[in-house]
């Protein structure tokens, strides 16, 4: 794959904008523009922006560089980070710790820091061939999706090597690029995969297929570097290692299957390498190491929540991190403040309700929203939505349930 990369400030954007990048992209197969930012623009050309730089530079972390539109639309987050900028914190994007601030500097600078840089590194095959053009990690490539930077896979054979959630996702989001194939690569079985079971069978109903029992061993190329091939190994089931059977080689002789692109899909990580100035941030096996209130031990002021600590894991434990540290920083800076509601709530009774199941969404046909990025799901119907709320879990029986941070008592 060959890459073309331009930048420009692009403000304001006119059509004159539209054919220079038009022309970029036909140099190559992916064109990567990279934007100006205000301080650039202004000590280098004295030139004061429009637009500023946070208004082209998007916010949302994993939420819009980690989840496709498909599952999370843009203007549902959009509508939610204006609301939280309304509510009147300063934001500064284009920012790099260790690079153009420390965490030092930060520390002096203000009375509590809060780490959530996620977990945005992706992790390699470790295998011959891998440095080929047509490789892409599945971080950088839902990274660029949530630019809205499109890539066009119209008549490719895809491959994608992983079987977690996020695997799922770029093969989804392969077939709505416009993949002739896509085939899902796997070293363990289908049932053994870490994605929802509701994932893969919604990636095999969208078209992708799972190879299973197959480990890759090396990735050929043609003569002008980019790749052609990945060639795996079968496997069978072997021995339960933490939780899981392994696999091992089989005595069945290797397989190679066509790739115009192979996407890796096999984890993530955190780029601690930022925290190497300061000692204090206690790291382990590449997470940091944070107490349940969100706090550091032994580092004064400092707190740290979501993927950086948990490692990759769901939204609602990033949010519900986030809320704990907020309250614990709260009372950190003495302020202590209550958590109130101007409305009356009855006693919690657990006799009330009968259990009852969980109300399932239902999705767009496969033939449909394979074609779009838009909502795969219709959302409940007023009737649904009724029950599903009164199967209501009272989680704030107990200080606000997983709100706890730490804590045995109410906020």
């Amino acid at each position: 794959m060959k890459r073309v990369i331009t930048y420009g400030t692009f403000d304001l954007l006119h059509y004159g904008h539209v054919n220079l990048l038009r022309r970029a992209k036909e140099y190559g197969d992916y064109l990567i523009v990279a934007i100006s930012t205000d301080e650039f623009n202004w000590n280098e050309k004295q030139k004061k922006c429009y637009f500023s730089y946070e208004q082209r530079k998007q916010l949302g972390g994993m939420l819009r560089y980690g989840i496709p539109a498909y599952r999370l639309p843009r203007e549902i987050l959009d509508h939610e980070i204006d609301g939280l900028k309304k509510a009147g914190f300063q934001v500064k994007t284009d920012v790099s710790i260790g690079h153009d601030i420390s965490l030092k500097d930060l520390r002096k600078q203000y009375d509590a820091v809060y780490v959530s840089i996620g977990a945005h590194t992706d992790k390699k095959l470790g295998i011959p061939g891998e440095d080929a053009q047509g490789v892409i990690s599945a971080v950088e490539m839902l990274r660029n999706i949530g630019d809205d930077d499109y890539p066009d896979f119209s008549g490719l054979n895809v491959i994608v090597v992983g079987g977690g959630n996020v695997a799922m996702d770029v093969a989804r989001s392969a077939i709505r690029l416009g993949a002739k194939t896509v085939k899902i690569a796997y070293r363990r079985r289908r049932v053994d995969m870490t994605a929802l079971p509701e994932e893969v069978e919604g990636a095999i109903a969208d078209g992708c297929d799972i190879v299973e029992l197959h480990s890759p061993v090396r990735i050929e190329k043609d003569e002008n570097g980019h790749c052609k091939g990945l060639v795996l190994k079968p496997q069978i089931i072997g021995g339960v290692r933490y939780g899981r059977p392994s696999p091992k080689d089989s005595q069945a002789p290797e397989v190679e299957l066509k790739a115009d692109l192979v996407l890796v899909a096999i984890g993530q990580g955190i780029d601690f390498r930022k925290f190497e100035e300061y000692q204090e941030i206690p790291i382990e096996s590449g997470r940091i190491n944070a107490l349940d209130t969100s706090a550091l031990k032994d580092v004064d002021g400092i707190f740290a929540g979501g993927d950086c600590v948990t490692g990759p894991a769901t939204v609602i434990r990033a949010i519900a991190a986030g809320k704990t540290a907020a309250a614990n920083i709260d009372e950190y800076l003495g302020y202590c403040h209550e958590i109130t509601s101007e409305i009356e709530l009855p006693p919690v009774r657990f006799d009330d309700n009968a259990p009852t199941g969980r109300v399932n969404m239902k999705e767009r046909p496969a033939d449909e929203r394979v074609k779009d990025f838009k909502l795969m799901e219709y959302g409940m119907t007023d009737e649904e939505a009724c029950q599903e709320s009164g199967r209501c879990l009272h989680c704030d029986h107990f200080g606000y349930g997983i709100f706890k941070g730490g804590r045995e008592c109410k906020w």
